[in-house]
């Protein structure tokens, strides 16, 4: 018979800013079984997934599947450290909880203002706090994984922008293509893009908002 074990999440001051220093935290609870056996990496320590479970040591280990090579076992008891337990399996839930929301300090082209938000899973959480992957075992004690970042870089965004700024300046160029309405969009489009680190200074590049981009032809 499984277990449910409440345990508490700790939950950054806002999404994929490694910062926890506000105490904001998600009830939760784990849902299987009480001894969990997992496999993790010799080398790195890595966690590669369970393989075996049970209300008992006993069951676990006769529920114990195979060992993949270069990998060695560990125990953990999911009543003792249900938040390990949880990040391990994923046998949990987390419950509903509000999304981030904040207002940038700015105001688009109609004069409203805007604003950024983040939608919380109202089932599992910790995916979207902890890279699960990352999950090591060393030294006889789990290590807990690396912090959720946004996918994407801020040299990225920036590669992004300015490569679309130059396409832009690409299809201005091509003046006889397009109509006098098409041109004066593009241009504002451009206008836009290079006055972003102006109008955002301060601003987390992920929560800036991105009118669409003009049809170029």
């Amino acid at each position: 018979m499984a277990i449910e074990k409440a345990f508490t999440i700790a939950v950054p001051n806002e999404p994929y800013v490694n910062d926890f220093s506000d105490g904001i935290t998600q009830a939760a609870t784990y849902n299987g079984e009480r001894y969990i056996k997992f496999q993790y990496n010799a080398t790195t320590g890595f966690i590669a997934g369970v393989i075996g479970n049970g209300d008992t040591e006993e069951l676990m280990v006769a529920n114990e599947g195979p060992l993949m090579e270069g990998y060695l076992p560990a125990i953990i008891d999911a009543d003792a450290d249900p938040l390990h337990a949880a990040m391990i399996t994923e046998w949990y839930t987390s419950g509903e909880k509000a999304n981030y929301s904040e207002d940038l300090g700015t105001t688009d082209a109609e004069g409203e203002a805007e604003t950024w938000e983040h939608q919380w899973s109202d089932e599992q959480i910790l995916t979207q706090i902890w890279k699960l992957d990352t999950i090591k075992y060393v030294n006889n004690a789990i290590v807990d994984p690396e912090f959720m970042t946004h996918g994407t870089t801020a040299e990225q965004f920036t590669d992004s922008i300015t490569n679309q700024i130059a396409s832009c300046t690409t299809e201005l160029a091509r003046a006889d293509v397009y109509t006098d309405d098409e041109t004066t969009a593009i241009t504002a489009h451009k206008t836009m893009l290079e006055g972003l680190s102006t109008k955002y200074d301060g601003v987390s590049f992920w929560k800036i908002p991105f009118p669409t981009q003009p049809n170029f032809k």
